[in-house]
């Protein structure tokens, strides 16, 4: 059941007010607001005419025993904008003294793009953000240090880290939907068709492109020559996947320890 002071919690951050904010137009001090939504003390009763009104609820609703509804679900375009901002909102519910903690930081990252927040759990993974992505990581110790001795893991890092099926990857990308082969490839790429050749096996073998072998000119004797054909394949784990596991790479690179709030 939701106390009276989760619900006035509940509907400030639904307005996207700060406790400082709601405080003032009731005429209180931040700390009062605080503990009430801590279930440390409850607003005056006098006060309950003024809080249904700021929040344009009936008083029996400040009272009420339902957890909030169900949220819409958002346009498929502006899901990533909606996890981000639930991911760090959940990332700094744990402050409640001050949420404003969520805005600022949001903000802060916004501004600051070499600025990062997050927190770890000695048990169970942990949670990152910076301006442009926002991740949890759920794993417990004992499946994360079996990551750093997983062969398939270092094998397709070392894939992605091959500067030849990186440009194939861009090739595809930009070229969606067009099939080539190993030469046409790297004619486009201006790499040599060896290394055309042995970019396109990695990527291949781990299903970023596909591979079609096809009879060119067969004739009744069977000497007809056969092609390879490539395309483009899993264009969903470019955004899913490939560029997450680049974006962190790429701060990890050079990274600077700019935290914004973390706690570990």
């Amino acid at each position: 059941m939701y106390s009276i002071g989760e619900k006035i919690a509940e509907l400030r951050r639904e307005r996207k007010m700060t406790q400082e904010e709601l405080a003032n137009m009731i005429g209180v001090s931040s700390q009062s607001v605080s503990k009430w939504e801590n279930n440390v003390t409850m607003p005056d009763i006098v006060l309950l005419p003024i809080i249904s009104g700021i929040f344009d609820v009936s008083i029996d609703e400040l009272f009420s025993a339902e957890a909030k509804p169900r949220k819409a679900a958002a346009p498929i375009e502006e899901t990533p904008d909606a996890v981000y901002e639930a991911v760090i909102e959940t990332m700094w519910a744990w402050d409640g003294s001050s949420n404003a903690n969520t805005d600022e930081v949001k903000k802060h990252l916004a501004e600051h793009r070499d600025y990062h927040t997050g927190f770890v759990s000695m048990t169970r993974g942990g949670v990152y953000a910076d301006g442009d992505l926002a991740l949890s990581y759920i794993a417990d110790n004992e499946t994360s240090e079996k990551l750093l001795c997983s062969d398939g893991a270092a094998g397709f890092l070392s894939a992605l880290a091959d500067p030849d099926v990186r440009l194939i990857m861009k090739y595809q990308i930009t070229n969606g939907g067009t099939s080539y082969t190993s030469s046409s490839v790297a004619a486009k790429c201006g790499i040599t068709e060896e290394n055309a050749e042995r970019a396109l096996d990695l990527l291949v073998k781990y299903r970023l492109a596909a591979k079609t072998t096809v009879d060119i000119g067969a004739s009744d004797a069977g000497t007809g020559e056969r092609l390879d054909i490539y395309s483009h394949l899993a264009d969903h784990k470019l955004p899913l996947l490939i560029c997450p596991i680049l974006s962190l790479a790429e701060k990890l690179s050079d990274f600077k320890e700019n935290w914004r709030g973390f706690r570990g």
